[in-house]
């Protein structure tokens, strides 16, 4: 048996722009691993209707019992860094036989400046 657990949330900043967050966290018992995929979306108003723009779908594939962390998109050295989104996902699953919560924590950033932050927690019963 697998777990999966899918959430979306959408987040209007202070900037007036809104971003769409939907994170999918599967254990994958043959592998002995859990993978997590996210899906970052800027929302935008496009002939009256609202469309999503990708703006990164990071994925994480890594051993339950501890955290894993991924850096998406622009750079501190990138010359437009402060004009493009950038995407961390910190995720963490619990110890196999330990019922727990994964959590996962997905911030998006203009520059060093947080637009966007979506956390979600799962709660994991070992079988």
């Amino acid at each position: 048996m697998f777990l999966v657990a899918t959430a979306y949330a959408a987040a209007i900043t202070v900037r007036g722009a809104s971003y769409s967050t939907e994170a999918t966290m599967t254990r994958q018992r043959e592998k002995g691993t859990y993978e997590v995929i996210v899906r970052v979306s800027h929302l935008v108003e496009q002939g009256g209707k609202v469309i999503e723009e990708l703006i990164e779908q990071p994925k994480i594939t890594s051993a339950p019992g501890g955290p894993a962390s991924l850096h998406c998109g622009a750079q501190p050295s990138d010359r437009d860094y402060n004009d493009i989104e950038n995407v961390t996902v910190d995720v963490s699953w619990p110890e196999i036989g330990k019922q727990s919560l994964a959590v996962c924590t997905v911030v998006v950033k203009l520059g060093d400046k947080v637009v966007s932050r979506t956390k979600t927690r799962v709660i994991v019963e070992q079988r």
